[in-house]
């Protein structure tokens, strides 16, 4: 026999869209939001876990979880398969989002509506630009002018490289399309960043950010940057002192 501590240590078993929860009779509690009817709501059952029979003063309780708000469902598919739609764009197929979303290919259907607005849903949420802000926050601003601009560069760097990427898995002509919201919010993080140097700067700090994107931008084409490789380093140096010796 199983005595309580043995219950007491059981996890709960969570089946597709079910959770059991093994308790004493003597712990339910009145009118929980658990227990309905009776003093738990449920008669007691005989089980058997590994083997071993559960007394009968133990009883099982049934709760079905909670469905998903349509928003929420689109969300937990999209963040399922974001790894894949990386992987493959627009060459993946309904079947191969559904098995690695772990629903069937009518849920993916029922949530976005077709293929192609789940892929315009994952393509946007790819090039969503709030991690390299974040990532960008991240830059001490206490930093030596020239390392600040150097990471400023090696992040702006790595960001074309993703949306360039993106842009060409998923076939998109011409510039991706932004959300009204995204604005420059970037530009106001790299003003920040400089700020404390700006009475070495010639020039205004909006100037030199967006000196230092051109830059940046420049170097993350590949063609551009194939023959003679310039480092994030190297780049700065130039942003910073120019060519003059």
């Amino acid at each position: 026999m199983v005595d309580r501590d043995d219950v007491a240590r059981l996890r709960c078993a969570h089946v597709r869209e079910s959770t059991y929860f093994w308790a004493s009779k003597a712990a339910c509690r009145p009118k929980s939001a658990y227990f309905r009817g009776g003093s738990c709501g449920v008669s007691a059952h005989s089980l058997r876990i590994a083997g071993m029979a559960l007394p009968e003063e133990f009883v099982v309780v049934r709760e079905r979880a909670r469905p998903l708000a349509p928003g929420e469902r689109r969300e937990r598919i999209l963040e399922a398969v974001l790894p894949l739609l990386l992987e493959k764009g627009r060459d993946v197929t309904s079947r191969e989002l559904a098995e690695t979303a772990g629903i069937a290919e009518g849920t993916v259907f029922r949530a976005f509506g077709d293929k192609d607005s789940l892929l315009e849903a994952g393509l946007q949420k790819l090039l969503d630009p709030a991690p390299f802000r974040e990532e960008l926050r991240r830059i001490p601003h206490d930093l030596p002018l020239e390392d600040k601009v150097t990471a400023i560069v090696d992040g702006l760097r790595g960001r074309f490289r993703e949306v360039f990427r993106i842009m060409q898995l998923f076939q998109v002509q011409g510039p991706p399309r932004r959300p009204p919201e995204a604005g420059e919010d970037w530009l106001e993080i790299v003003r920040e960043l400089l700020e404390p140097d700006i009475h070495r700067l010639a020039v205004p700090v909006d100037t030199v950010a967006w000196y230092i994107r051109l830059v940046a931008f420049g170097a993350s084409i590949e063609p551009f940057n194939h023959f003679r490789p310039f480092d994030s380093a190297e780049l700065a140096t130039v942003v910073v002192h120019g060519v003059s010796a």
